[in-house]
């Protein structure tokens, strides 16, 4: 009977899907691919493309920033588009520093969190502005 490539004391229950090796019901790591061991399953965070999450914040930082001039009447689009970059990037940082996400989301994730807080920064700054000349006035 097979044993556990981590735990020779264990059964074996599944193999690894990318390298082969036999891993007991504890090591088995369930992803898209099957069940993989755990050295193989960081090798998967680490070569996999960026996600969504990551590419949505770098989308809804530059969105904040190209609605910043057309939202001068009203910021809340502007402030939405900003605040989400920054959550969802800041998330998808957090998840890449835990080994939860791939690293390739990095820099989608962290440009979008900036371009949110600059977003946000701009948006706060022409509301001082306007609330200043509102009360010179």
């Amino acid at each position: 009977m097979a044993r556990c490539g981590l735990h020779p004391e264990e059964p074996a229950v599944a193999t690894c899907a990318r390298c082969g090796t036999f891993l007991c019901a504890e090591c088995v790591e369930l992803v898209p691919e099957g069940s993989v061991c755990e050295p193989c399953r960081a090798r998967l965070r680490m070569d996999g493309p960026a996600s969504r999450v990551a590419w949505g914040a770098l989308g809804l930082g530059v969105a904040g920033l190209v609605l910043l001039p057309c939202s001068l009447g009203i910021p809340l689009p502007t402030l939405v588009a900003g605040a989400g970059a920054m959550v969802l990037g800041l998330r998808e940082t957090g998840r890449i520093r835990r080994a939860e996400s791939p690293v390739r989301g990095k820099w989608p994730a962290r440009v979008g969190w900036v371009l949110g807080g600059l977003t946000l920064l701009l948006v706060l700054v022409w509301v001082a502005m306007f609330l200043f000349l509102a009360i010179d006035r």
